[in-house]
């Protein structure tokens, strides 16, 4: 009997399926899987919101997603949705503001203080890879990873005049007084500069 193959194995040059932007934060923190997953998705749609200025009159990114649709997508009830939204509201993870009489809610999501905090801006020779490493750094730099990463500072500093030049491969800057500020802001620093400055490499760019 011929088995039908629905799958294959990933590959060098096989682009990746179609995925949600799964926060690390969401592996430390008490709450159901239900509610990880819809915050899940609500960081997916907020990635729409930001490319179309969906903002309010405070400059906050909001979220337009009925409850009906939320279930759907989930593949769960509305009142397993209304529950997930209660113990993500508890959590300081969103926020659900009125709009008027029979419209949708504004959704707005919130990212904790120690993810923001860790969310490190290096200057490189190519912007797109700006964009990609800091979103890098901030999805990493969860408490636990800070405290893992509390490396000794060998080989990881080389000064000029104006700037250091950081990391294993030496293609990450910042200036003293930057590096200074952030070294005191949290322990991992120096790993998250190794992940950085090895990822830079890998691109090619100088």
């Amino acid at each position: 009997m011929e088995v039908k193959i629905i799958s294959d194995y990933l590959k060098a040059n096989m682009p990746l399926p179609q995925y949600l932007p799964y926060a690390r934060f969401l592996l430390d923190i008490n709450l159901s899987h239900t509610a990880k997953l819809l915050y899940t998705l609500l960081l997916d749609r907020a990635t729409l919101s930001q490319k179309n200025n969906w903002v309010d009159s405070q400059g906050r990114i909001y979220v337009v997603y009925l409850l009906s649709h939320l279930a759907k997508d989930l593949g769960c009830c509305i009142s397993s949705i209304t529950r997930a939204f209660s113990e993500l509201e508890n959590a300081q993870l969103v926020e659900r503001i009125r709009s008027g009489f029979s419209k949708p809610s504004h959704i707005l999501l919130k990212v904790p203080h120690t993810v923001q905090n860790c969310a490190v801006i290096v200057c490189t020779s190519a912007q797109a890879d700006c964009a990609e490493t800091h979103s890098t750094i901030a999805q990493k730099c969860t408490p636990n990873q800070r405290n893992k990463n509390n490396l000794k500072d060998n080989h990881l500093i080389r000064a000029n005049s104006a700037h250091l030049s950081l990391g294993e491969y030496q293609n990450v800057f910042l200036t003293e007084k930057e590096y200074k500020r952030l070294k005191a802001d949290f322990a991992g620093l120096d790993g998250l500069i190794e992940q950085l400055s090895a990822y830079i490499q890998s691109t090619g760019k100088k």
